[in-house]
């Protein structure tokens, strides 16, 4: 099914009026995360994607290291590939779908798992940057930080969790 038609389709689920893509790109925001769609040159794939802003520079390495085990066969990404902008430093997560044999049911479920996927990395960037300051302000620990814990109980992804609290202890 071509893209601009499970677009329109979505967009008018959603009650979303006249999508309009922007040098081939939509635009949309679901509760607070903002994913474009788009699709490949040869116009056989849809590309869903979202950025996650970069976490505290106290804890890129770790995030970094909880990003590269989560794309290990895309066990803590809902089968999504995070990677790294070069120049800002911030991550993106981009999932793909064939379009020959797509239904509007398979694209809807795509942009949902793929939103809570994008949600759960943003909460644990955040997770990140919120642990870096509060750890300046006190004495190191071994255990999860609360505000931690609670983040990580948040969306779906339950292997990006468990990565996440693994990287904590490293």
């Amino acid at each position: 099914m071509k893209l601009e038609k499970l677009i329109t389709e979505f967009a008018a689920a959603t009650g979303i009026a006249n999508p309009v893509a922007i040098e081939g790109v939509w635009k949309f925001a679901a509760d607070d995360h903002v994913f474009g769609i788009t699709e490949d040159d040869s116009g056989s794939e849809a590309w869903i994607f979202g950025e996650i802003p970069a976490p505290s520079p106290e804890r890129a390495d770790a995030f970094r290291n909880a990003a590269l085990e989560a794309n290990f066969f895309m066990r803590g990404t809902g089968g999504a590939v995070l990677s790294i902008n070069p120049e800002s430093g911030a991550y993106t997560l981009m999932k793909s779908m064939p379009l020959a044999t797509a239904t509007p049911e398979d694209f809807f479920a795509l942009v949902e798992k793929f939103v809570n996927t994008l949600a759960t990395w943003k909460g644990i960037s955040t997770a990140t940057q919120e642990a870096a300051a509060s750890e300046a302000a006190q004495a190191p620990s071994e255990e999860v930080p609360s505000e931690l814990e609670s983040e990580m109980t948040k969306g779906t992804d339950e292997d990006a969790k468990t990565l996440f609290s693994n990287m904590l202890r490293v």
